[in-house]
């Protein structure tokens, strides 16, 4: 849409950093004149992925992209990924084809992440694999510190896990992280190239973010959703919240092979 409204000449120019109001006002009235400007863009088929994120009014204008009313339009949504706003997309009164097998987690993360799920079938873990998460008790602060610090010890110097294949997942955000302004522990340094020193963004993508070979990856849930990393360190989360459960679900389920988080104890009792 910001590509279609660039050549319609209709979109101002982006602010950084970006505001909610870019997403939810500016682009969709620059895409809806852009759609009237250039009557010959039209798609056979449009495919909309993490489909929740949508507000209604996004699908309005998606559809009408397409050439004909009755061509393809699939939208891939989970409702138990719902971090940003509510889920519209099952009222659109499309045919509803239930995708429930989790090929991502190792059974033992997929089956600790389902206790946290809200939407339709509860998934279903095709990987069989033994235990392969850890849940460490630790109050917020120097605590919470120092242990990432030993479990970054143990991953990186006992086990070898090479920096580049763990990300460590904060559940707050970055501008107030105590973990993202401490960054060294021990031999291990956290980085993000979409990141300022102080949490700020630098406006690039998550999936644009290259990777450091030598030093950890961190990020926030949030910004972290569809993304994956082998090993995945979840810290600083929130023990309340109205989307706790979703936000636990996306974080836990970013790890494909090894799972540790770093919660406070009255946190830790749902994850045992």
């Amino acid at each position: 849409c910001e590509r279609l409204a660039t050549e319609a000449k209709v979109l101002p120019t982006r602010p950084m950093p970006v505001p909610r109001a870019w997403w939810d006002e500016t682009l969709p009235a620059a895409a809806e004149s852009a759609i009237d400007t250039l009557p010959h863009v039209r798609y056979h088929a449009v495919v909309v992925d993490e489909g929740q994120d949508f507000e209604a009014r996004w699908f309005d204008l998606l559809a009408r992209l397409l050439v004909d009313p009755d061509d393809i339009f699939w939208v891939f949504h989970d409702p138990g990924q719902t971090l940003i706003r509510a889920d519209v997309v099952a009222s659109l009164g499309f045919e509803r084809l239930e995708l429930f097998e989790n090929h991502r987690n190792p059974g033992s993360i997929a089956e600790l992440a389902a206790r946290f799920y809200h939407g339709g079938e509860e998934p279903l873990a095709t990987r069989t694999t033994e235990r392969r998460y850890t849940v460490i008790s630790a109050e917020p602060g120097a605590a919470t510190i120092e242990a990432l610090r030993k479990a970054l010890h143990r991953l990186i110097e006992e086990e070898r896990v090479a920096p580049f294949r763990i990300a460590v997942l904060s559940g707050g955000s970055a501008g107030a992280s105590e973990v993202w302004r401490h960054r060294r522990f021990g031999n291990a340094c956290l980085e993000n190239a979409a990141l300022y020193d102080d949490g700020s963004s630098r406006g690039l993508a998550p999936e644009d973010v290259p990777d450091e070979p030598d030093e950890v990856l961190f990020e926030t849930i949030r910004r972290f959703k569809g993304m994956e990393r082998e090993v995945v360190v979840l810290v600083e989360l929130p023990t309340d919240g109205d989307r706790l459960d979703e936000l636990l679900y996306v974080g836990l389920t970013r790890a494909t092979t090894e799972l540790v988080v770093i919660a406070p104890p009255e946190l830790v009792r749902r994850l045992r």
